[in-house]
């Protein structure tokens, strides 16, 4: 069973910092973000 989609998008700025954004195609799979974005932020 299809849930939903999570993509991952990530950014060098004008000073080489890594950035990311993260875009989800519906509310089901909003606890995945969650601990995707948790984990990508201690790096």
């Amino acid at each position: 069973m299809y849930v939903g989609t999570v993509t991952i998008s990530v950014f060098k700025d004008a000073n080489n910092d890594v950035n990311f954004k993260i875009n989800i195609d519906n509310d089901d799979v909003l606890p995945v973000s969650y601990v995707i974005e948790d984990t990508l932020k201690q790096y």
